[in-house]
């Protein structure tokens, strides 16, 4: 479990019209255009030079306007036309930088003219080092140590380095199973590859349920302020005398402040509050586990409160998470070996990197009903989400690559867009929890 808590605050921004621009607002003029004035806003695009970069232009009615990118005037010959055929295309790559740009089209001309400007999201292709300034050498010491950690018994590892929209090293290390059932070592280890895919465990928190979460709220679907019962009336049951648990909002769970305290373990039958499916669960957290902490008090790590975020998804969304998630994300950017239960999707053990060589018996310290024993490869190593939670929960349960991962961070590093695909509308900002 992470020691350090990220403080999360959603800022709301519009999304305008049906295309997709990195752009808060794609249009020019300004909607707010007084009528004395053109407007001489700047909106704001993230790029990378060592990329190309084409914009689309929507000119209705345009004669002439000055389209600049970083104050620089960029040459566009238009052409009148009302309603256009077809957009403008133009390679504006010459005048961009690395990160944050500016993008502003002034002096349209006529009056009654205006322009919708479409800017993509940067993607990540292939390069190579030295052209974002990363020396080779860098990367072979990379290299030497994890080959080294490999050789001293480290199973094994894949890496991926991305800069600039750049991916300047993609490599596979060591094996991704050495271990048979027994416990004894393989006659011929499993090989990595490139596109092994790995138990992500709590990065699931990340890249799928705070993906979802920042979705339904650019869709207007939830409000992280709002509560959880208002979405989830079932929210309720025991507290502690003079406690409200329906005035826990989203926010609450989603920052670690909501109150909850104890490491649940609902796939332990020695407990009681024992649950081996997913509707049982749900009804338990819902009703019956107390939140014996203060609500927006100190941050306190707990997977219950990630469970309730994606049951949360689920339940606006009226999908499984898993559905959910490949239908709005993983689909679009075309994440072939990013999912959830890869062993009940069409996904082998081979496809996958092992976790545990004993199950979940930690080394045969800990027993349990039905807990496995044996080397765990292709599902999840989390016992609330394999047991109890049919291995899809907003905490734990999601499975990638490298590269595919490093695709999602991009997402991250756009503010929820990659390419021509929009997601999300919100800025999300992370920053250490002043308690920690």
């Amino acid at each position: 479990m992470s020691k350090f808590l990220l403080a999360l605050t959603l800022v709301l921004s519009l999304a305008q019209g049906a295309r997709v621009s990195q752009l808060t607002d794609a249009h020019f003029p300004d909607r707010h255009y007084n009528g004395r004035k053109h407007t001489k806003d700047k909106r704001l695009f993230k790029a990378y030079p060592s990329q190309e970069m084409i914009i689309d232009l929507e000119a209705h009615s345009v004669l002439s306007a000055d389209v600049l990118v970083n104050g620089r005037k960029v040459p566009v010959r238009f052409k009148w036309e009302v309603e256009p055929a077809a957009p403008l295309r133009v390679n504006i790559t010459d005048y961009l930088k690395d990160g944050d740009n500016t993008f502003s089209i002034q002096n349209i001309i006529p009056r009654v003219a205006f322009i919708n400007a479409f800017v993509p999201f940067p993607v990540l292709k292939y390069g190579d080092a030295k052209s974002v300034g990363i020396s080779p050498e860098l990367l072979k010491k990379v290299d030497e140590l994890i080959v080294k950690e490999v050789g001293e018994g480290f199973p094994g590892a894949t890496l991926v380095v991305a800069k600039n929209g750049k991916i300047i090293k993609e490599t596979a290390y060591g094996y991704a199973r050495k271990y048979k059932d027994d416990g004894k070592p393989m006659e011929s280890y499993q090989k990595m590859r490139v596109d092994t895919m790995f138990d992500l465990a709590s990065n699931t928190k990340i890249f799928a349920t705070l993906f979802g979460i920042m979705k339904l709220q650019s869709d207007g679907k939830l409000r992280y302020t709002d509560t959880l019962n208002k979405y989830m009336p079932e929210y309720k049951g025991v507290l502690p005398e003079g406690y409200d648990k329906t005035k826990i909002r989203i926010f609450d769970i989603l920052t670690h402040t909501a109150g909850y305290v104890e490491p649940y373990r609902f796939y332990d039958d020695h407990g009681n509050i024992y649950s081996r499916d997913k509707d049982t669960t749900k009804k338990l957290i819902c009703e019956r586990i107390p939140v014996p902490g203060d609500k927006g008090g100190i941050p306190r790590y707990n997977d219950v409160n990630y469970i309730l975020a994606g049951l949360l998804i689920e339940k606006i969304s009226n999908l499984e998470l898993h559905e959910y998630c490949k239908r709005f994300f993983y689909n679009p950017l075309k994440l072939l070996r990013t999912t959830f239960a890869p062993l009940k999707r069409h996904y082998g053990k081979a496809d996958t990197a092992a976790t545990e060589i004993t199950g979940n018996t930690k080394g045969g310290k800990v027993e349990f009903k039905d807990v496995r024993k044996t080397v765990i490869q292709g599902e999840v190593e989390d016992e609330n989400s394999f047991y109890s939670m049919n291995e899809t929960a907003g905490h734990a349960g999601l499975f990638s690559t490298a590269k595919e991962l490093a695709i999602l961070g991009q997402v991250l590093l756009n503010h929820g867009g990659y390419g021509w695909n929009k997601f999300w509308s919100c800025l999300l900002y992370t920053s250490p929890s002043p308690r920690d």
